[in-house]
């Protein structure tokens, strides 16, 4: 992360950072009276990567100590962005390309009789990502087709999920522990309206109306807390996919090898074609085998669909977990994980599963080739339109040894 300090000077002419104005937050305080040997703490946080504003003053041109941290939401510690230092006044501004908490800290500590009275005014204010604006432009020209579009509008929505996963699953481990004690007073308040049901008698009727609707709380604070924390299970889930696969699974893979890169070569580079360098050339020539490809996530994506796995609506909140540890361009290694993984998010269960002719609770290998199965049964009925003749014979191919594999 680069972070500029909070400085007066303008020495230098900065890069240009467009800024979404309609989006700025503003903190201001007037008149705060910090105590002698006390100190006020301005914690800010930022969701999205932005340019802070910061300026304040002291009345009567007294000075105070002034400092600032950030804590990173992927750090365990946070960092001192600017050291303390005494100052009456400060006026400039932070650029933070992440997401985190930053504290603003002002002391009075070395004072030991007079209070400082303080103004202060921050704004932050989120920078727009031209790069992902121009990568969406680029996608939505070169879409000749609505399921491309499709594609790679999930892929966005899939790496805006990813990266706030943390965020979501931390609120979600704060609503369930909100929801704990509002069961706990909700039980507290029935075990309280039935004692006044036995000593006061001339209240019996108020009393039980005061614990039925007691109960009710309770009871609906029980279904809350047990659906959050159902929704919490699954989001650690996400991260434990590999650890579901077991030793059948990773063999059935093994055997499906040549299969997988039959179609990690038809639609690696079928949406957003290679352009190999002059030097990747010429590591090629004479070679065995093709250049150096990779798969990116939308494109793996597109075969899930074609394949009618997964819908080209919105995607599920477990394909988050399909992508997390690799870069958006997979290797041929990464892209047959990936498809594990994507077999252990996607495949049906309970009723479902029987609908298929699987276990209501289908192990990981019965998992994975109810996923492999559905290149054979269906590639007569698929229609493959951002292939081109050389890419479905890949394709075609890879049906037929995943036939002979899976009988």
């Amino acid at each position: 992360m680069s972070l500029s300090q909070v400085n007066d000077d303008q020495g230098e002419e900065e890069e240009y950072i467009e800024l979404d104005l309609d989006k700025t937050l503003t903190w201001t305080g007037n008149a705060v009276s910090i105590q002698a040997g006390g100190e006020f703490r301005l914690p800010l946080i930022v969701p999205h990567p932005s340019i802070l504003a910061i300026q304040f003053e002291v009345e009567g041109g007294g000075d105070i100590e002034f400092s600032l941290t950030f804590q990173d939401d992927q750090e365990e510690t946070s960092t001192t962005l600017v050291e303390p230092v005494r100052v009456s006044d400060r006026e400039g501004q932070l650029d933070i390309d992440t997401t985190g908490v930053c504290e603003i800290l002002w002391s009075n500590h070395h004072a030991w009789m007079s209070s400082k009275v303080l103004s202060y005014q921050m704004q932050l204010a989120p920078k727009i990502n031209t790069r992902m604006r121009r990568f969406r432009a680029a996608v939505i020209s070169a879409a000749d087709d609505y399921r491309v579009l499709m594609a790679a509008e999930a892929a966005d929505a899939i790496d805006r999920n990813m990266r706030t996963l943390k965020q979501r699953t931390g609120d979600m481990q704060k609503a369930v522990e909100g929801l704990k004690q509002k069961e706990q007073d909700a039980a507290a308040r029935y075990e309280r309206y039935l004692g006044h049901v036995k000593r006061l008698e001339e209240e019996v009727l108020a009393a039980k109306a005061h614990a039925a609707n007691a109960e009710q709380d309770l009871q609906s604070a029980k279904r809350e807390s047990a659906a959050q924390e159902s929704k919490l299970a699954m989001m650690h889930s996400l991260r434990q996919l590999d650890e579901k696969m077991d030793e059948k699974m990773l063999r059935t893979l093994k055997e499906a090898d040549e299969a997988l890169d039959l179609l990690f070569e038809a639609y690696a580079g079928a949406m957003y074609p290679h352009e190999p360098t002059e030097d990747a050339a010429e590591d090629a020539k004479g070679a065995e085998g093709a250049p150096d490809l990779r798969i990116d996530r939308a494109e793996l994506i597109h075969l899930l669909q074609d394949f009618e796995a997964m819908g080209r609506s919105a995607p599920p909140d477990g394909l988050s977990g399909v992508f997390v540890g690799y870069a958006m361009a997979l290797n041929p290694t990464e892209f047959k994980r990936c498809l594990g993984r994507a077999a252990l998010v996607l495949a049906p269960s309970g009723e479902a599963a029987l609908a298929v002719g699987l276990p209501a609770a289908p192990s990981a290998d019965q998992q994975l080739r109810w996923l492999l199965q559905l290149l054979p049964a269906r590639i007569a009925n698929t229609k493959l339109p951002v292939l081109d003749v050389q890419r479905r014979v890949r394709v075609l191919a890879a049906a037929e040894h995943l036939q002979s594999l899976l009988g």
